[in-house]
């Protein structure tokens, strides 16, 4: 899978260059995370009160420098209410962001993008999600994101977070990954699995649950 994360940044790296020199000189990353989520409302029982998810995401940054590049990403998710039994899914295109490295292989992202989450007792929605996603250490990892969201075409979710007045909704996790660390072909990289607690803020409700997964990120030599 390393492998295929190389590919896929040396082929970005060629695309947006142009030319062979110029691709030399891009510097950049990807990351890829397989995760299951779950998520519970702690302050109501109405439906829907439980959302697992299962998906991947998979990101990616290049730049002229080894410090700030270009980022994009996407993720893709579905699953299901367990009270209700319904399907559910999260889906989100991030075509512009910012992507700050330090270290060898850790960063700090910024992504502004849209997407769409619903379910069969919740609204689908058509969102607009801005994310910032913190990575850092080799062995032992940090993994954390956050997300706000703007709502539209379901009116019954707008306002939905209580601590944010200016969005819609809200979207965190912070997990530890315990895996390994390589320079496979100069190139640092690490893999392992990850466990999480994940934290949302929607339908004016407080949702709490947990996160596990497997990762894998690789970058440019710096």
């Amino acid at each position: 899978m390393r492998r295929v994360l190389l590919l896929v940044a040396a082929c970005g790296c060629a695309r947006w260059a142009g030319h062979r020199d110029l691709a030399h000189k891009l510097k950049g990353g990807a990351y890829m995370h397989y995760e299951l989520t779950s998520s519970t409302k702690v302050d109501a029982y109405d439906s829907p009160r439980d959302l697992v998810l299962a998906g991947a995401r998979l990101h990616g940054f290049v730049g002229m420098n080894d410090t700030v590049a270009f980022h994009v990403g996407i993720d893709l998710a579905a699953g299901s209410t367990l009270r209700d039994a319904g399907l559910a899914y999260d889906v989100a295109l991030f075509p512009a962001g910012v992507a700050v490295r330090f270290g060898r292989t850790s960063f700090l992202a910024l992504g502004a993008g849209i997407g769409g989450l619903g379910a069969t007792t919740l609204d689908d929605a058509l969102t607009f999600p801005v994310e910032a996603t913190l990575e850092a250490g080799s062995r032992w990892r940090l993994l954390a994101r956050v997300r706000t969201s703007w709502v539209e075409a379901a009116p019954g979710r707008h306002d939905g977070s209580p601590s944010i007045p200016w969005a819609d909704e809200l979207e965190g996790m912070v997990g530890v990954r315990l895996g390994h660390h390589y320079e496979d072909y100069g190139y640092p990289s690490g893999n392992g699995y990850f466990l999480g607690v994940t934290y949302r803020e929607m339908l004016g409700d407080h949702w709490v649950g947990g996160a596990i997964g497997y990762s894998i990120d690789l970058g440019t030599p710096r």
